[in-house]
């Protein structure tokens, strides 16, 4: 599997739209943290709270991107010719999932060099902050890449991933309006809920939310981590039994 995941990796680099996101995710988020262009909610912001409102762009990204790079897979018959070659198709799976995490890493790496020379500092508290960020966007990552090699067809496996995107910002939108009104129980069941979406959990370490609606960098972490394994069970599940036709 090593050396599948090297040629992935390969092909990654070599990918005009991986490249071209890297290079916005570094001068994007250097120009809003430094304060080159920002939006006026965030003037009187901090380096740091500028930096991480950009971060919502690498969910974005990270959407489109796994269609795209995995699907074309199928219709030139690379993951055919693999499985052919003697790898089995969770070999090939985990390859691309593996492969599309160290995308998302090196992009997250760029992402956090723009925002440091733009001025943000690492202290405890933001570093925390980071983290929190980085296994969040990992779980959608996860999720989308795994939805990509399931559906197999481009067009539905971008659809799906568009609609997800589309899911998760509403999740924002309605769910503060929501929880605004939820007490008690209520509360904490859907602030729980709301921290399941990546983009719920970015959200709150903007700290554009009602007080209580983070539960707080640990339960965020733990909440990534069930959707990156819900997501690999869902990848897994029967997956050498596929008809790949």
């Amino acid at each position: 599997m090593k050396n599948l995941y090297k040629a992935t990796m390969y092909r990654i680099f070599k990918n005009i739209y991986y490249i071209g996101g890297c290079v916005i995710a570094l001068v994007v988020t250097l120009a809003v943290t430094g304060g080159f262009y920002t939006f006026p909610f965030l003037v009187e912001k901090p380096e740091e709270l500028r930096m991480i409102f950009v971060g919502a762009a690498m969910v974005l990204f990270f959407s489109m991107f796994p269609p795209l790079f995995i699907n074309p897979d199928y219709i030139d018959g690379c993951i055919r010719n693999r499985i052919i070659a003697g790898y089995s198709q969770k070999q090939v799976y985990i390859s691309h999932v593996l492969a599309q995490l160290s995308a998302m890493t090196i992009m997250f790496l760029c992402y956090l060099i723009g925002g440091i020379i733009g001025g943000a500092s690492l202290n405890a508290s933001s570093l925390a902050t980071v983290i929190v960020l980085f296994v969040a966007v990992m779980s959608y990552t996860v999720l989308t890449a795994t939805a990509a090699f399931r559906l197999k067809k481009i067009i539905t496996s971008m659809l799906t991933t568009m609609l997800l995107f589309n899911l998760c910002f509403n999740m924002v939108l309605f769910g503060n309006a929501i929880l605004s009104v939820l007490k008690d129980t209520a509360f904490k069941i859907g602030s729980v809920l709301y921290n399941v979406n990546a983009l719920g959990q970015w959200f709150c370490l903007t700290g554009f939310v009602d007080d209580g609606v983070n539960p707080g960098a640990g339960i965020q972490i733990l909440l990534s981590l069930i959707v990156i394994a819900a997501a690999l069970i869902w990848g897994l599940s029967g997956l050498d039994k596929r008809d790949l036709n």
